[in-house]
Formats: structure tokens, sequence, C-alpha cells
């Protein structure tokens, strides 16, 4: 059976970064179906015409792939089933476009959405004419068992767990599939994937990135955290799951081997909860002298990490600490955000990174429902003297499957229906008794531009440094930041008038 698995074009407002890096859960869903026996094919979007940007009526701007080019390809190619991405809510409306046009093709093609919008709103994305079917949770063995299924004839499958569908005018929705033994998943199948594309457009995840060719990586799955603002356990639970350390290893030979890769961004979200195999994949690294540096753009964990882990993750390549740190205030951690993080920590761990060499950055997210100024400010300062090299502070985005967002609908704290195109970290879309959104957005705009002075002043070259690594990705962005911190009498803030919102 042929399978068309597509990332869509990605909608982008005037301060994002273009970013070209492989969609391994797509990679990953392809691998299963190939060993299987199917044929599959990979299109993503934004890979295949990377230079084309397209106004948008809402004043976004689509990157990637025409509409008149992917329905040749699905022409070309006579897919039986389209899979569709579909990562963030923010990103819905792109998604819903292209499986319209999957079904203009050929409407007998049955589509597929898949991604964490899917998976937490699953009932919403089924009153999409055009969506045929939501994908729950891990992709892998929901699109094996729809393909065999089809094959047979059947639909829905005789045991359709991880999805939802429609039967005689009725949405049915299934408990979602999560795999026990990551190593059963073949390597994601990049030889389906541009990746010379990729490699050549040295647009990964995140600004630190200190040699290309770089990739990007999985190696786990899986949150034992409650953090009420994060979506992530609707795809993947929240027992956390690995691959062994020599599955690890046997990707990162292949990704220096045949594709020349220098630098891995591993983007799981807890990499170092199990520290001993990660000690185990650190070793291996070392013994056979393997060519990498690495990172972990997506942020680790404070507490799982300790000296002795960080000394293994410096001696096998990896230069650059992302923490997530969140909060300032120890009460705001325990009460509101219920992440597990005991900020006398935060020293000791910045403090070890430093005698290694290695740089270190930090996320905070502010403007939680409860939260006061007192304790967003609290946060600001404790982020200006952490002694990192760089800070990110984001505002608390309720997105759909979190309980943040459950208290924002049910407080009247956010306008319903929510606008989804809206969710993005960076636009504060709740007013509480204690701040407004637009207030939040000053005050963040406000921290930013003067932890950027604060660098500027005591650590010139560093700032100099960042400051050009940013400018060669996004010179617009760059260049409007750099004012706002320089002369803040011209900030406009991230609430300012714009031809539209995301």
């Amino acid at each position: 059976m042929r399978v068309l698995l597509i990332q869509p074009p990605y909608d982008l407002y005037d301060d994002d970064e273009r970013q070209g890096i492989p969609p391994l859960g797509l990679a990953y869903i392809a691998g299963v179906l190939e060993r299987d026996g199917h044929e599959v094919r990979i299109i993503n979007s934004v890979a295949e015409d990377f230079q084309r940007l397209v106004a948008q009526a809402d004043g976004r701007r689509r990157h990637g792939l025409s509409d008149e080019d992917l329905v040749k390809a699905i022409g070309d190619f006579r897919p039986r089933i389209v899979g569709v991405s579909c990562l963030f809510s923010s990103q819905v409306q792109a998604a819903n476009h292209f499986c319209r046009l999957a079904k203009q093709a050929d409407p007998a093609i049955l589509t597929v959405m898949g991604g964490a919008h899917p998976s937490a709103v699953p009932q919403e994305v089924l009153e999409e004419d055009a969506v045929d079917v939501a994908a729950i949770g891990e992709g892998e063995l929901t699109m094996l068992e729809l393909v065999r299924s089809l094959e047979q004839g059947r639909f829905p499958p005789g045991e359709p767990n991880g999805m939802a569908y429609r039967v005689d005018g009725a949405i049915c929705i299934r408990s979602p599939h999560l795999l026990t033994n990551l190593d059963w998943l073949p390597l994601p199948a990049r030889h389906l994937l541009p990746m010379q594309r990729y490699l050549k457009y040295r647009s990964p995840h995140g600004g630190v990135v200190r040699r290309h060719p770089c990739t990007n990586m999985i190696t786990s799955r899986g949150c034992p955290a409650h953090c009420v603002f994060c979506s992530i356990h609707t795809v993947w639970g929240r027992k956390f799951r690995c691959h062994s350390a020599e599955r690890v290893i046997e990707e990162i030979e292949l990704l220096t081997g045949h594709y020349g890769v220098k630098e891995i961004q591993f983007e799981d979200d807890n990499i170092t909860l199990n520290k001993q195999r990660m000690i185990d994949i650190c070793r291996a690294i070392v013994e056979r002298r393997i060519d990498l540096t690495w990172t972990g753009p997506n942020g680790l964990a404070i507490w799982a990490l300790d000296e002795k882990l960080l000394e293994w993750m410096r001696r096998s390549g990896c230069y650059h600490l992302t923490i997530a740190v969140e909060s300032g205030s120890q009460d705001v951690l325990k009460k509101i955000i219920r992440k597990p993080i005991d900020l006398d920590r935060v020293d000791p761990i910045v403090k070890a990174a430093r005698r290694l060499g290695m740089g270190v950055s930090a996320f905070f997210v502010v403007g939680f429902p409860g939260e006061t100024k007192q304790d967003i400010a609290k946060t600001f300062d404790f982020a200006m003297n952490m002694g990192a090299d760089s800070v990110h502070f984001f505002t608390a985005t309720p997105y759909p499957g979190t309980e943040l967002f459950g208290q924002c609908v049910n407080k009247g704290l956010i306008a319903t229906p929510v606008d989804y195109a809206k969710l993005r970290v960076g636009l504060p879309i709740i007013d509480t008794p204690a701040w407004t959104a637009a207030e939040l957005s000053e005050m963040t705009q406000a921290a930013q531009a003067r932890f950027y002075r604060r660098t500027a002043i005591h650590s010139p070259v560093r700032c100099f440094s960042t400051v050009a690594r940013k400018l060669v990705r996004n010179p617009r962005a760059t260049i409007q930041r750099a004012r706002d911190a320089l002369f803040p009498s011209f900030r406009t803030g991230l609430a300012r008038p714009r031809r539209s919102a995301s």
C-alpha cells in the first residue's frame, strides 16, 4: 500500500525564524511501514521549497511548498493514505488545508492527521470534513494497524486504538498507543528525507550551533512531571521510555558516518532522566572516538543533572547546557506550575557547567493565573543573576490538552472559542486580575531587553557572538530586538499593533 506522509508548510510571523529540520516523527512512522512492506514517501513542505514565503490573509507568511506542487506530488504518487502532521495548534489551519488538497486530488484517499494538536482535541479535528482519522498519541502502531486493516478491506480496524474516527455520524475516540520498548522501532527513515537540504540550510532548532553539518535526534519519550503548561503527555504519555545506549550509538554512528554530521541536537524532553544510560552513551562516544559535538535545545531537567553526569557530557562533546528553570519563585514552581525543581540546585549546576567550559542558557515562563507581578519580577531578577549566557522569557500559553488551558477556559481568562492561531509563547493572551496580557507583554519585553543590555556591558564578546549568530539566522527580528534593547524608548512591545496575532 502507498502511504504519503506530509509535513505541511509552516505559517510564520514577522519575528519567527525559518527552521528546516527533519520531521523525525514522520520518519519513525515511515520506517515502521517500510519494514512491513509498504511503499512510503515523505514530503517535508518546508524543505522542498525553503525560500518560498507567501503572505496569508491573517498576516502570517506560509513557508514552503505551493498547493499546486503538493497536488501534483499526490497525483504522481497515488497514495491510499495521506498522513498530515500537526505538531502545534497554531498550525492547524495549514494542516486542514492540506487535508482538503489531498481530498481534491483524490476523494478516495484516507486522510489522517497526527501530532500534539489532534492528540489533544481529536473531536475538534474531526469537525473538518477533509480529516478522516485523528491519530492520538504515538503514531507508529496506529498507522501500521490502519494500513493493515485497509489492505484487508476493513475500516475502522478491528482494534482501533490510537485514533478517532466517524461511524454513522458519531465520533469514536480510542485510547492512545504507547510503545513499551522503543528499540522495537527501526531507525528513522532518513533516506526518505532530503537530508542534504537540511544540512545545506543550516537552520536547525535553537540558536546555539557550533559545527555543521548539524541535525537532530530523539532518544526517549515520556515525561513524569505534571507541569500545567505542557501538552507533550498527550502524545508521549507520562511514563519515561528510552532507546538503549547501544541503539543510540548506532544512530549516532549512522549520522556521523553516512551523512557526515558533526553536531547533533537531542530533542528529548528528558534525555538525562536515566543518568546511567546517559553516562553509558557519553562513555561510548568517548571510547569510540566519535567526532561529535552536541546540545539539548529543548531544555534539560535540573533534577536530572549532577556534576558527574555533566563531566561525562562535556567529555563526549556537549558544549552548551540549556536548562528549563521556568520561575524564580519556589512557591510558583510548587503551587502554580507544579514543576519538581528546587531552585537551590540551579546555582551549583550553572557553576559546574562553567567550570567545565560549557555555555549556559535558561528558559523561564511567566504569566500564569495566580502569579502576581511580584512573582514575575522575582523571576526576572533570578534570571539576571544566575550567570547564564542567555535567558529566554516566554509567556504562559494555554495549549489544548494542558491543565492551564482548562483553567483559563473555566475561569474566563481567555476568549472562547479559542483562536488557535494565537497560541504562541511570544504573545500573551491571558488576562488576570493581577495583570493584563498587554502589561505582561511589556514586562517580558522590558526584562529581555534588560538582560541584553546587561550582557552587552558585562560580557561584550559573548554578546557580539550571540548577536552575530542570530543576525545570520533572522536579520529582521534580530535588528528589531537589538533596537528595543539599546533604545527602550522606541520599544513597542509584543502587544504592539500588528497585521496579525499568532
